[in-house]
């Protein structure tokens, strides 16, 4: 059982990445995994050679391929050599652009997590960790007929938080929100820690 350390969507914002893992050392933390848009204005090569030391899963963004020639070799050679997907212990890691993964997209929100739940039975995964809305949210999921329900929405509520998930779901879903580049009516910086044993995420302010 492992205590993860979540973040996305940093987009080059170096003092806040340092933040998050702070906040992660707090948090006494396992691992760390880090779900893509890693480049953009700010120290991109900074967050990169950050990132490389402590990701122990690193997913590829939109914004690493858009931003891929504003950086120099070892950036680039890093993030076009990260996988769309990884998955560890049943728990799906991806970015949420569709553009990249078409099953596991944050599009797929509105439409229940059709095409999600099927990746995620397939693949024997249980937990779904995405990041791209800038919005940290969590829900909890069943298949067929059952309607997923949010347990948490940051947008409009309070950080930090930590919620216990539904043991009889069949899947949940987590978005991390944005370490470094929060949107306005989307909630503030936040990262999460997702803790595997006790089946409870926090998602805490950066």
């Amino acid at each position: 059982m492992t205590r993860w350390g979540v973040l996305a969507d940093i987009h080059g914002n170096l003092p806040a990445l340092e933040r998050a893992l702070v906040g992660f050392q707090i948090r006494q933390v396992d691992s760390i995994s880090v779900l893509g848009d890693n480049l953009g204005r700010g120290d991109s090569d900074g967050c990169i050679e950050l990132i490389r030391q402590v990701a122990d899963v690193s997913v590829v963004g939109n914004r690493d391929l858009d931003w891929q020639d504003r950086v120099g070799t070892a950036a680039r050679e890093y993030v076009l050599a990260l996988p769309r997907v990884a998955i560890v212990d049943r728990l799906a890691f991806s970015h949420g652009d569709a553009r990249l993964t078409r099953d596991l997209s944050s599009d797929d929100i509105r439409r229940d997590f059709r095409r999600a739940h099927d990746w995620l039975a397939a693949n024997g995964c249980r937990v779904w960790l995405f990041g791209h809305t800038h919005r940290a949210r969590i829900w909890t999921s069943g298949s067929g007929d059952v309607s997923p329900r949010l347990l948490f929405d940051a947008a409009t509520e309070p950080l930090p938080t930590t919620v216990r998930l539904d043991p009889t779901a069949d899947f949940w879903v987590v978005n991390s929100g944005s370490v470094g580049l929060p949107f306005p009516g989307k909630g503030p910086a936040s990262a999460t820690v997702f803790d595997t044993d006790a089946d409870t995420v926090e998602v805490f302010p950066i």
